[in-house]
C-alpha cells in the first residue's frame, strides 16, 4: 500500500529556523563527548575508549565483574570523523560510537576487533542477558576477529543496544562464546540499516528484530525473529519445539531513519541530518535520501548541567536540540511545540522525570517531530501522563507525509535505585501517525548490586501500570519491548495500528493466583490492527501465578500472526494459559514453548 504521497518529499520545506543569534559551529562539546579524526594519536584514542570501558564495561573472563557499570552515572559518546582507524573500540554501558560521515563507508575500522560489544558476564547463564544501554552507528568495519568462530564483528547484546547503519565486510555475530561451544545467553536486540557481506548469526539470542537491511545469509534466533524490509531474510515459518517463529515482511510501510550528525572537513563544522520520510521500502536503509541537512548554527548542544528551562528556551527559539551524554535532573518537562523539531540524545543521555509529576518529554499537536537516543528514568515520586507524552489534546490525526518518529527512545522505572514511582505509563501516544522505531520500556526486576535477594525487586515495588498506551490511530511500532509492568504491558486503543516484533516478560513479583492482565492488549473498540512476531514470557518467581492470555484482542478478529508464549522459569504450577485469546496453548514447565501462527 502506497501511503506516502509525492508531496511528502517536500514535508521538510517548513524546516524549523532559528530566530535568535546563531549557535556556535563547531560547538563546545562537554567532556563526555570525544571527537576523533584520522590524525588523532591512535594511542590517545585507545586510552580514552579503554578508560570508559574500565568504568562501564567488564572483563568477560572475570565472572565477579558481571555487568560492571550497569547503573553507572557515567555517559560517553565517541565520534569518529570520516577516515580510517585501526583502533579497537569496546563498548560498555551508556556508551555510543558514531561515524560522522554521510555514508557508513566514510568511516572505516580496520583493526582486529573494530567496534565490538562483549557479553556483560563471563558466566554463560547470564552472558549478555543484561548487556543493555549501548549503541553503534554509521560506520564500516572489516574486523576479522569474532570470538573463536568465523571472522567479523561481535555485538553480543540484549535490549536497548541498537546497531544502526553499519556495513560489515565479514560475519556479524549477535552472541559470544564463553567457553568451548557454550554461548552466553542473550535476550533479544535490534538492528537496522545493516549491510553484511557474510552471515548474520544470532546464536543464543532468544529473539531479534532486523529492519531495512541485507546480508548474504541469516541464521535463526532461538524463539522469535522478525525481518522487515530485509534482503536475504530467512523464509517465514511457524514455530515449533526446537524451531523458532520467523516473521518476514517484504516492506516497511512507513519510516524515517534516525537523525544523525555529520562532520564537514572544511572548517571542522557539524551538521544535523534529518532523514526523509519513506513508505513501502525494502533493502538497506538510505538515511541521506531526501534528507534535510541542518548546520549546527541552528542546533543547540546541551551541557549536562542544563535545566529544563534552558533547553525549553532554546526549543522556543526554534532550535533543534542535541542532548549530550549525562544525567539530567529535570525540574520540568522538555516541551516540543514546533513542527519538524528534532531532539537527539547522544551516549544514552538520561532524563530524570521531574518531581512535579510531569513527563520527561512532551510533544505537542505538531507533525514531523523526531525524538531519538534518549533514556527516560522515573524518579521517587508519581509521574502521570506518561514519561513520554505524544500529543496534547488527543485529537491530532497527524499525516503519513510528516509523521512523528521516536528512534531508540528507552524508559525505565527503577534500576539504579528502588522505591521509585508510581508511574501510570512510560509512553503515552495520543497523536496519529506516530512511528516507534525500537524501544525497551522496563520496570526493573533488579537494582544496583546485581547479586542476591537483597537487590531483587519484589512486592510490586517500582510500580508502573503500562509500558505504552496507544490512544491514536495509524501508529506503527517496529522493535517494541515492554517488561514487568504491574498491569498490561501494552494497551492499544487506536485503529490501524501496526507492530512488527514485540517482546515482553510478565512481572516476576506477582503474588496472587491469576494475573488479570496480558502482555499485549487490544482495546474493545478497535476495528483494525496488524501485529506479527509477538512474544510473551513468564517467570512467576515469587508465587505460582498464571496469565490467561499472552495476547488479548478484546474479542476482535485481527491479523495477529506468529505469536509465542514461553515459560522461562517459575514456581511450580505457574503458566501462560493461552498464547492468543483462548487458543488453549498452555506454556508451563512441562511444555515451555507454545507457538501460534494465525487465526
Amino acid at each position: 500500500m502506497r501511503i506516502l504521497s509525492a508531496l511528502a518529499l517536500l514535508s521538510w520545506s517548513s524546516v524549523v529556523r532559528a530566530r535568535g543569534s546563531p549557535e556556535p559551529n563547531p560547538p563546545t562539546w562537554p567532556e563526555s563527548v570525544s571527537v576523533f579524526t584520522p590524525d588523532s594519536d591512535p594511542a590517545e584514542i585507545q586510552k580514552k575508549v579503554e578508560a570508559a570501558f574500565a568504568m562501564n564495561g567488564n572483563d568477560p573472563a572475570d565472572s565477579s565483574m558481571c555487568n560492571n557499570g550497569q547503573f553507572s552515572n557515567e555517559r560517553f559518546a565517541f565520534m569518529f570523523t570520516p577516515g580510517t582507524y585501526k583502533t579497537d573500540v569496546p563498548v560498555g554501558f551508556y556508551t555510543s560510537v558514531y561515524g560522522l560521515g554521510e555514508s557508513p563507508t566514510d568511516t572505516n575500522f580496520v583493526g582486529g576487533k573494530g567496534v565490538y560489544a562483549e557479553n556483560g558476564c563471563g558466566w554463560f547463564q547470564v552472558g549478555a542477558l543484561d548487556t543493555f544501554w549501548r549503541s553503534a552507528e554509521n560506520f564500516h568495519t572489516s574486523s576479522a576477529f569474532a570470538w573463536a568462530v568465523g571472522t567479523g564483528m561481535t555485538w553480543a547484546v540484549s535490549q536497548a543496544a541498537p546497531l544502526r547503519n553499519v556495513k560489515v565486510d565479514n560475519d556479524l555475530l549477535f552472541f559470544e562464546y564463553v567457553t568451548g561451544d557454550a554461548a552466553g545467553y542473550a535476550s533479544g536486540g535490534w538492528a537496522s540499516g545493516i549491510e553484511v557481506g557474510g552471515t548474520v548469526s544470532f546464536g543464543s539470542q532468544q529473539q531479534f528484530a532486523v529492519r531495512s537491511s541485507s546480508a548474504s545469509a541469516f541464521d535463526m534466533p532461538v524463539w522469535n525473529g522478525v525481518f522487515a524490509g530485509v534482503d536475504g531474510a530467512p523464509a517465514p515459518q511457524c514455530g515449533s519445539e526446537g524451531n523458532p517463529s520467523i516473521s518476514v515482511e517484504s516492506e516497511v510501510p512507513l519510516i524515517a531513519e534516525k537523525p544523525f550528525i555529520t562532520y564537514v572537513e572544511d572548517g571542522g563544522k557539524f551538521n544535523l541530518v534529518v532523514p526523509g520520510v519513506e513508505s513501502d521500502t525494502s533493502g538497506v536503509a538510505k538515511p541521506m535520501k531526501n534528507a534535510t541537512v541542518v548546520p549546527f548554527e541552528s542546533v543547540y548542544v546541551t551541557d549536562p548541567s542544563d535545566t529544563a528551562a534552558i533547553i525549553n528556551a532554546k526549543l522556543a527559539e526554534g532550535l533543534h536540540i542535541v542532548v549530550t551524554p549525562g544525567v539530567y535532573e529535570l525540574e520540568d518537562s522538555l516541551e516540543i511545540k514546533q513542527e519538524n523539531q528534532v531532539v537527539l540524545g547522544l551516549g544514552f543521555a538520561t532524563l530524570i522525570a521531574p518531581s512535579s509529576g510531569r513527563p520527561c518529554v512532551k510533544v505537542g499537536d505538531v507533525g514531523g517531530v523526531r525524538v531519538a537516543g534518549l533514556l527516560l528514568e522515573a524518579g521517587p515520586w508519581e509521574t502521570t501522563g506518561g514519561m513520554l507524552q505524544i500529543g496534547e489534546t488527543g485529537k491530532f490525526e497527524g499525516s503519513a507525509a510528516n509523521p512523528i518518529v521516536l528512534s531508540d527512545v528507552f524508559a525505565r522505572v527503577g534500576g539504579p535505585t528502588t522505591g521509585v514511582g508510581p508511574v501510570d505509563t512510560m509512553f503515552n501516544v495520543q497523536s496519529g501517525f506516530t512511528v516507534v522505531d525500537n524501544t525497551w520500556l522496563w520496570r526493573a526486576d533488579h537494582t544496583d548490586g546485581n547479586g542476591g535477594d537483597d537487590v531483587l525487586v519484589k512486592n510490586s515495588d517500582n510500580p508502573v501500570k503500562n509500558g505504552i498506551v496507544v490512544n491514536a490511530d495509524d501508529v506503527f511500532a517496529y522493535g517494541l519491548a515492554a517488561e514487568h509492568t504491574t498491569e498490561d504491558n501494552v494497551v492499544w486503543n487506536g485503529d490501524r495500528g501496526t507492530t512488527f516484533f514485540y517482546q515482553a516478560e510478565i512481572m516476576y513479583d506477582y503474588m496472587e493466583d491469576e494475573w488479570p492482565h496480558s502482555c499485549y492488549r487490544i482495546g474493545e473498540g478497535v476495528k483494525d490492527h496488524k501485529a506479527t512476531g509477538l512474544g510473551c514470557y513468564s517467570y512467576f518467581r515469587d508465587h505460582a501465578g498464571s496469565c490467561a492470555h499472552g495476547v488479548d484482542t478484546g474479542g476482535g478478529n485481527f491479523n495477529i500472526d506468529k505469536a509465542v508464549s514461553v515459560w522461562l522459569n517459575g514456581v511450580d504450577g505457574s503458566s501462560i494459559k493461552n498464547v492468543v485469546n483462548n487458543d488453549g496453548l498452555v506454556a508451563e514447565a512441562e511444555n515451555p514453548h507454545q507457538f501460534y501462527c494465525s487465526a
